[in-house]
């Protein structure tokens, strides 16, 4: 057992304040760094761990376990060692003038603060080596001329073109001297040399094994490699072909999803996207991980899956709870037709207005199914740190929040999607490398790609990101392809980035005033209900609705009925909406900087964002997404947020207009 005196708890109390701060809470490795830094080892203090050890100060280190095993460690205040750090730090006291002062060494003293002591290493011993053993003197050598019988010779000569059948390397021992033969009648014909060597027999010797020409040599030993890590091992690798589902679960299940969901591809794709981003949690005989499928409160539907010893149907695996209901309650009501809400899937997804459908394209669950993503806040950590400085957060995000970096996920997701579309994913012709150019720079303007390395099992890569010739992953890449890979394209005629003028316009305004309806300023939904008296009552709802938080789906479906029972009120709304997208289309078509150019995985094709000022002339509220149809006019089926406009814009460049910036 370890053992951590006051002066070493006061060392590294100092230590993490200065390197991590106090209150802040990290993961367990983050600390070993610290203490690598200064030389410092768990086990200069007998500990095997570095959890071990900060385990053994409870007073100024707390340790947090979570799920999936992770620890974190958080420093707290110790007002104890900040006073005596203070005093330390604090200059002494300079001796009074001998004018009359009073002498220093008159003050009583009181208990001596103890002062930082950092560990000292520990040095164990090593085992002396032993001593090597005296070789033995050679032999001198002995001519002797002597007749030996044929049968002898032939024998010596077939061992001596025989090699050793075992390729393993004897113990290297003293042979024994071989005893002089006993005189025989000399022959002029026969000579025999007899030369004595201490090595013969061993493979240390220089000429231990020598092949025949007609033989094979012994095979050279390859270098131990570690194997590479398989994320999830011994759990299925595909829900579909590996886990049962039950009657009885199923029905629950279909109660969840919508009416027309595939339950087993949805469960494999949601299995797919836990393993690859670390959701999945448990041991290997019992596991849970989320669905996309939210309840009301927020929370995901969870699934939980065991290992079995019976395989009906040669399935090993089979869901064994959803949300903790083996199947047997009724804690689960039907959701409707359409089935509890989704996950949002992200800004692309309101590009498309009602024509989008949940079980389409989803680029970030695509990207997970493709590649092992790991923490996403790690992997986008790493790549935000190696690009120009951006804003890569949705106002809130990193607040309280999972996640701080929500459009630099969609903006990866999407590049991929788009570079899927086009066949630009570069991959070695020995497969051992893929790549793609993500698009983005570093502050020195060199281009930063995602390399990918093979792994074995159902998600085939793993996600890396390099600049060409730099580091191992960059070097590898740059003697893999040559050409490096292509950025995605997006632009591609003139009508991709101005709208052109004399086109139809068309407005689905059914389709906004109805489920897109959420997506509206609250100002100009609270201008529109004020203007007429026959929805007083309406606007008093209202307004007490929003007081108590964003509205859910069921009171904005409500909201959007009761708009639709008054035409006078349908059709005014309309009109303002209409107003708004001619005016900023006019604004668009006489300046090439007004429209934002976005690309929409649903359909893979490229839009245009042009802002609407519903309320007042001088302030965009949100932005209309223009589509240029097949007969080339314009349609205006979906409206989106200033934020989530500008997500889905850095898709295709960074360079933003005024209104959106």
């Amino acid at each position: 057992m370890g053992k951590v005196t006051t002066g070493n708890r006061l060392y590294f109390y100092q230590l993490l304040s200065e390197k991590i701060g106090v209150g802040k809470q990290v993961l367990i490795p983050r600390v070993d760094e610290v203490l690598a830094a200064e030389d410092i080892e768990p086990a200069d203090l007998e500990f095997e761990t570095t959890a071990d050890l900060l385990a053994a100060m409870p007073e100024i280190v707390k340790l947090t376990v979570f799920k999936k095993g992770r620890v974190y460690a958080t420093l707290i205040a110790n007002e104890e060692f900040e006073g005596i750090l203070e005093r330390l730090a604090a200059p002494a006291p300079a001796e009074k003038a001998a004018k009359g002062g009073a002498k220093s060494w008159k003050k009583k003293k009181g208990p001596k603060d103890p002062t930082p002591a950092k560990p000292r290493k520990r040095v164990v011993a090593a085992a002396p080596e032993p001593e090597p053993e005296p070789e033995p003197e050679p032999k001198p050598v002995v001519e002797v001329v002597s007749e030996v019988p044929s049968d002898v010779l032939a024998s010596e000569d077939e061992a001596a073109e025989c090699p050793p059948e075992s390729s393993e390397t004897p113990v290297e021992e003293a042979p024994e001297p071989e005893p002089e033969p006993e005189p025989v009648q000399p022959e002029p014909t026969i000579s025999l040399t007899i030369t004595y060597d201490p090595y013969e027999g061993t493979l240390n010797s220089f000429d231990a094994v020598v092949p025949q020409p007609d033989e094979e040599p012994l095979p050279k030993p390859e270098p131990a490699t570690a194997p590479e890590p398989q994320p999830n091992r011994g759990l299925p690798g595909s829900f579909e072909n590996d886990v049962l589902i039950k009657d009885a679960l199923l029905r629950v299940l279909s109660l969840l999803l919508p009416f027309d969901a595939n339950v087993a591809a949805t469960l494999d794709e949601d299995w797919r996207y836990a393993c690859s981003c670390g959701l999945v949690s448990g041991t290997r005989t019992k596991a849970s991980f989320p669905l996309r499928f939210l309840h009301e409160d927020g929370s995901p539907v969870e699934v939980t899956i065991k290992h079995t010893t019976k395989t009906p149907g040669g399935k090993s695996w089979a869901v064994a709870l959803v949300d903790g209901d083996d199947g047997t309650g009724s804690s689960h009501e039907a959701a409707g037709l359409e089935g509890l809400p989704t996950a949002d899937e992200g800004a692309w997804s309101d590009l498309s207005g009602s024509t989008h459908r949940a079980g389409g394209a989803d680029p970030v669950r695509e990207l997970a199914s493709f590649a092992q993503i790991g923490s996403w806040d790690a992997t986008l950590g790493t790549l935000a740190t190696m690009a120009a400085p951006e804003r890569w957060n949705y106002p809130g995000e990193g607040v309280g929040k999972a996640s701080r970096y929500g459009i630099l996920r969609e903006y990866l997701a999407v590049t991929f999607h788009r570079i899927m579309a086009e066949g630009k994913l570069r991959t070695a012709d020995d497969g051992s490398l893929a790549a793609f150019d993500t698009g983005l720079l570093t502050p020195f303007a060199e281009r930063i790609y995602a390399v990918l390395t093979p792994l074995k099992g159902a998600i085939p890569w793993k996600l890396g990101f390099a600049v060409a010739g730099s580091g191992d992953l960059g070097m590898r890449l740059a003697a893999s392809f040559d050409p490096l890979p292509e950025p995605a394209r997006y632009l591609s005629r003139l009508e991709d980035v101005v709208p052109q003028q004399g086109k139809l316009l068309i407005i689905d305004t059914s389709s906004l005033l109805s489920s897109q309806l959420g997506r509206f300023p609250r100002s100009f939904i609270s201008e529109s209900l004020g203007d007429s008296r026959q929805t007083e009552g309406l606007l008093e709802e209202y307004t007490a609705a929003v007081e108590d938080g964003p509205l859910g789906p069921e009171k904005l479906t409500a909201l959007a009925r009761s708009i639709k029972a008054e035409p006078g009120l349908y059709r005014r709304m309309g009109r303002t909406i209409q107003d708004a997208v001619e005016l900023a289309l006019r604004r668009a078509q006489a300046s090439y900087r007004i429209a934002a150019p976005v690309y929409d995985p649903a359909d893979d094709s490229t839009k245009l964002l042009v802002p609407l000022c519903l309320v007042d002339d001088r302030r965009v509220d949100c932005a209309a997404v223009l589509a240029l149809m097949p007969s080339g006019a314009y349609q205006v089926s979906a409206v989106i947020s200033l934020e989530r406009a500008y997500a889905c814009a850095r898709v295709v460049s960074s360079e933003m207009p005024g209104w959106l910036s």
